[in-house]
């Protein structure tokens, strides 16, 4: 589901000198730094599955790992993670939720209503440190 524009208002009792616009990339941006500075977060995964496996996306699409609705004046965001194996999964995801809340508040000033973390899988490490070790056996 994409969102083209998310108009953003000013703050009640403030003088309009203008409309803002937000455009959703801008979210989607705010969104992934806050999430990649979560402890466990192997990294940022795809909606959809391959063959029942969550797809870690590279830096420059991972984007697409978040959605973001508004609903009522608030925004409703989901985000699609892999996280490390062995780690609470739950404290990972409240994490997330609070960090990505925070973060998309605080920089534009608009209510988030939900942020709803799912999680695509899980792996047994960070990938950049799972390929470090394959060059260091090779």
């Amino acid at each position: 589901m994409r969102m083209s524009k998310t108009a953003i208002q000013p703050p009640h009792g403030a003088r309009p000198l203008g409309r803002i616009e937000v455009l959703p990339n801008a979210i989607h941006t705010i969104a992934v730094q806050a999430i990649s500075e979560c402890y466990g977060v192997v990294g940022i995964a795809s909606p959809r599955l391959a063959n029942g496996r969550a797809i870690l996306l590279p830096p420059e699409q991972c984007n697409q790992g978040v959605q973001v609705r508004m609903v009522n004046e608030q925004l409703l965001i989901e985000v699609y993670v892999a996280l490390e194996y062995g780690l609470r999964i739950s404290e990972i995801a409240h994490n997330i939720m609070s960090s990505v809340k925070f973060s998309v508040e605080k920089m534009l000033g608009v209510p988030v209503a939900q942020v709803n973390v799912n999680v695509q899988g899980l792996s047994h490490g960070p990938a950049s440190s799972m390929m470090e070790q394959t060059k260091d056996k090779g």
